[in-house]
């Protein structure tokens, strides 16, 4: 029978802050393509933090650390998870994808597949924009793959730290999968 764990038991299954810090990181990073929402990024900074996401790129014209509201919906993953701020998107997705890295953002487009269809083929970067532009037309450009969530009801949008977590979570168990073998 299952039972939840209380705050203190599950403190007790962490491990050190020092022991921590050498954990590897899981090949997913993620690049905030101007979000406005301090809500938003820091619950995808947490999100990330959750899947020892590699690093975060806040990008353009949003709200970025030190910031008051960010720091409170993180909940203090601000700590612990490699983040950067960097003017524009559109470098840091062109320097990943240098890398290898492949580039996925999670947006409607004419092209977009489902994001249970998406098979990633190694480490993948994915970009997430803004709810009422969406990621940014020089960034779709560059993109390897859209995949997006399916839409069925009469709103055409989701917000964007719910589809974070869809996503994240998705190439995260994906990329494990491909571990295993």
């Amino acid at each position: 029978m299952s039972y939840q764990l209380s705050k203190g038991e599950l403190r007790e299954r962490k491990i050190s802050r020092e022991e921590f810090k050498n954990i590897p990181r899981n090949d997913i990073y993620v690049v905030l393509d101007s979000l406005k929402c301090a809500h938003n990024i820091g619950t995808i900074l947490r999100l990330a933090d959750s899947l020892l996401v590699k690093k975060v790129y806040i990008c353009g014209d949003t709200v970025h650390m030190p910031n008051r509201k960010i720091r409170s919906s993180s909940r203090g993953a601000e700590k612990w998870v490699p983040f950067e701020y960097r003017e524009s998107s559109k470098e840091v997705v062109y320097e990943l994808k240098k890398l290898g890295i492949e580039i996925v953002a999670v947006e409607v487009t004419d092209d977009s597949i489902d994001y249970r269809d998406f098979r990633p083929k190694g480490p993948v970067c994915l970009v997430l924009g803004r709810e009422y532009d969406g990621v940014s037309q020089e960034v779709l450009n560059q993109a390897d793959e859209c995949i997006h969530l399916p839409l069925l009801g009469m709103v055409n949008s989701i917000n964007v730290s719910a589809a974070a977590s869809v996503a994240l979570y998705d190439v995260y168990s994906k990329l494990e999968e491909m571990k295993r073998g």
